[in-house]
């Protein structure tokens, strides 16, 4: 009996020792954007069969041990956070997976689910409708990145447009999945700063110091709670906000062209107030300060009539916010308040030599000078949010439902010098401001409901004065803007996923649009695959009906599939993304400009297609360092000759892409994130095909940064544009890639300039 007894309990401990050789396990660590750890958070690892639950310590820290190997959706939820969801992680036996975790103070942003999920230094596979790039900006100013439209720009199907150059200093803004920029929304903390003279939104003065994160959410797929007036996708901006613990730092950098950065900031709580305040100013003297030009050879004999040109900037951005938490963090009342004011030297950027090749001291500038060219902008923001929780408040501090209030009243103001009004729609004299009220409603699930629901509604009240663009009309014109959308996530299973929205929009420039939009997701092991199809439309623009008061609204409809893949069984297994996308613009509008700036034709031309499609993958080769490829092709042209639909329109080739925007792109980086103490790095090369946002031939851009951090102190070595490409200072007109028109001829375009190889050094130290 003795010896069964014996018997048994060895196999016991030989079955327990096989099952842990055989289990998987998870470590890591869950802290908020700022790096801040995260005590007391709820992680929560559920499949179909089997669901795992641990809470994080003191330190942020928390394992989860004797996990059956597969496919697991982690979920995590933190009082005062917004949860993070919707990600996918692979548990393989022996080697145990690390986490990083990273969630957001809950804000009153409402574009899409906040937060990242990184596993062995890659992102976690995504079970969202649509897909989403996470961009960390603390990070980036960290490393001495000064403007956020550089790492914008390195994202793909994305294009930086420029529209009048390539130089600091000129606006850019972001157009996604096409070539109009005013396709695609922009958020600054869940308000649109789209405005009604340009459509778009200017990045140029966007630093990544005042950010917690951006968030790239790519076509019309149903996880967006932003509104439909949307072809290509949306961005949203958070900055940063209050943390629970107390952070500072102070940061300086320093670089070529004379370039200098001072950032204060400093976040936490003292008991129920929070605070977050920031202050920021660069200034740079440019890559041309002080450079003679002739602007005019009045006759033989006669001296030459010279003016000096340069390239300075300074910027100033100011963040503060206050907040007052509810119910122990499960709701707050927030009021803020942040500018950006800016001081910009654009008669280098503005002026351009009458020949390529001569672009020495005193070299002749007399078709296109701009000396005492200057643009003064000014943009105070004032917010006040309130969120309420809903409901009994569980153990976790997380109530089942949420009411969110927002306000915005966003007044931006510009004033230009020296610069015609014909030159460019972003350089003129104006004042816009902007009324924005919203409400949002959500609900989590509850008991055994595996469905989210979902309602926001907006109010939003612009007045524009812009007296050059809008003449001989009345200077000071408006517009109306409300739509309302709701939305519903069902989880039937911990493999499936289905999100039906739908938006109802009243715009007072166009009228209303009904735009319904629907995505499953099917998560089997190892793998993600979504599609969805859904609607949008681009509203004609204050200034646009100004010049044609018969311009229509754009209509689209989209149809989008993905496929996210782990190869391998390995705790280190390659993360593979596919994503394709068509989408047909009914009434595309169109614009044509003369050499001199002068607006000659904007009308609607008929059908315009947008499709494509990119492939990216994630080698992580540590548990905090990766090798990244991504390739996309993003294809974007009229679907018929546009004089067949409107004969005032001008000639353009069916299928031919349009001009600024590049069909291939791609990028090869290595990075390498520090842990608490040590080394970082990142090596990245991007790659642009010919007719490009440049208006160039094909090129490579490439760019480095290598950190160490010791204690509090972080010193960042950074070089941008290492290649030194397109470094001819100038715009050179006519000089770009010619575009082809029907006929066999080409019309000229002009070719940009970018800012040539720069060094910089940025010394942080956090307290």
């Amino acid at each position: 009996m003795a010896r069964t007894m014996m018997t048994i309990v060895l196999l016991c401990f030989a079955a327990r020792a096989s099952a842990a050789q055989n289990a998987g396990a998870i470590t890591g660590i869950i802290a908020d954007t700022s790096g801040g750890r995260i005590a007391g958070a709820r992680i929560v690892l559920r499949s179909t069969a089997r669901r795992y639950e641990t809470i994080s310590d003191k330190q942020g820290a928390f394992a989860l041990l004797d996990i059956e190997p597969g496919a697991y959706g982690i979920d995590a939820t933190a009082a005062g956070f917004s949860p993070v969801s919707g990600r996918q992680v692979t548990v393989t036996a022996g080697t145990p997976t690390q986490i990083v975790l990273s969630l957001a103070r809950a804000s009153a942003s409402g574009l899409a689910t906040l937060g990242s999920v990184t596993v062995n230094g890659t992102s976690a596979l995504s079970r969202a409708s649509a897909p989403t790039t996470e961009i960390n900006p603390q990070a980036l100013a960290a490393q001495g990145v000064i403007q956020l439209s550089d790492i914008l720009a390195q994202q793909m199907a994305v294009t930086m447009v420029h529209q009048s150059g390539g130089a600091p200093g000129l606006p850019q803004s972001a157009a996604l999945r096409g070539p109009d920029p005013s396709e695609t929304i922009v958020d600054i903390d869940g308000h649109q700063v789209n405005n009604e003279n340009t459509g778009d939104f200017e990045l140029e003065l966007l630093d990544p110091a005042e950010f917690a994160g951006v968030q790239i959410v790519y076509g019309v797929g149903p996880s967006s709670l932003a509104g439909a007036d949307s072809e290509g996708g949306a961005i949203n901006f958070r900055t940063i906000e209050p943390t629970r613990d107390a952070h500072g730092l102070v940061r300086a950098s320093f670089g070529s062209f004379d370039t200098a950065g001072e950032t204060i900031e400093a976040t936490g709580t003292d008991q129920r107030i929070g605070y977050a305040m920031l202050y920021r100013r660069f200034t740079t003297q440019g890559q041309v300060n002080d450079f003679p030009i002739t602007v005019a050879t009045p006759g033989p004999g006669m001296p030459a009539q010279t003016g000096i040109v340069g390239s300075d900037l300074t910027g100033t951005i100011t963040l503060a916010k206050l907040r007052y938490s509810l119910a122990n963090n499960a709701g707050f009342i927030e009021a803020s308040f942040r500018d950006t004011a800016a001081i910009r030297d654009l008669s280098a950027p503005l002026s351009a030599p009458d020949n390529a090749n001569d672009t020495a001291p005193y070299a002749p500038f007399t078709a296109v000078n701009a000396p005492g060219a200057e643009a003064l902008t000014a943009a105070p923001a004032y917010g006040l949010d309130i969120q309420l929780p809903l409901g009994r408040i569980g153990a976790d501090g997380l109530a089942p439902s949420t009411l969110t209030l927002r306000h915005l009243t966003n007044i931006s103001n510009q004033s230009v010098a020296n610069i015609s009004p014909t030159l460019n729609p972003y350089l003129l004299n104006d004042s816009d401001r902007v009324d924005d009220e919203v409400a949002q409603f959500e609900r989590a699930p509850q008991g055994h409901s595996n469905g989210t629901l979902a309602f926001v509604a907006d109010y939003r009240f612009e007045r524009l004065t812009a007296p050059d663009a809008f003449a001989p009309g009345p200077p000071t014109q408006y517009d109306i803007e409300r739509w309302i959308v709701g939305r519903y996530t069902w989880n039937p299973s911990e493999y499936l996923h289905y999100t039906a929205a739908a938006y109802y929009s009243s715009f007072s420039t166009f009228g209303n649009s009904f735009d319904p939009r629907f995505a499953i997701v099917w998560a089997p092991a190892n793998s993600v695959v979504r599609a969805s199809i859904g609607t949008g439309f681009r509203a004609p623009l204050l200034t646009e009906l100004a010049f044609n008061p018969a311009l229509q609204a754009e209509r689209s409809v989209n149809e989008e599939i993905g496929f996210e893949h782990r190869f391998g069984a390995g705790a280190y297994a390659t993360r593979g993304v596919l994503n394709a996308y068509h989408t047909l613009v009914n009434n595309a509008g169109f614009m044509t400009v003369a050499a001199n700036g002068q607006l000659t034709f904007l009308g609607n031309i008929g059908p315009s297609v947008y499709q494509g499609f990119d492939i990216q993958a994630d080698q992580p080769i540590s548990s905090s360092a990766a090798l990244h490829a991504a390739w996309s092709v993003n294809s974007a042209c009229p679907k018929v000759n546009p004089v067949t639909v409107n004969p005032a329109a001008p000639p353009q080739i069916p299928g031919e892409q349009f001009v600024g925007i590049p069909l291939h792109k791609a990028q090869l980086a290595l990075a390498r994130q520090a842990p608490p103490l040590g080394l970082s790095y990142t090596l990245t090369g991007t790659y642009e095909s010919a007719s490009n946002e440049l208006n160039s031939g094909q090129y490579v851009l490439v760019d480095a940064t290598i950190g160490m951090t010791f204690a509090r102190t972080d010193i960042s070595l950074r070089g941008a544009n290492l290649t030194d490409q397109f470094d001819h200072k100038f715009t050179f007109v006519g000089d770009g890639v010619p575009y082809p028109v029907p006929g066999g001829t080409t019309t000229p375009t002009d070719a940009y300039a970018l800012q040539g190889r720069t060094l910089g050094v940025t010394v942080t130290e956090r307290f």
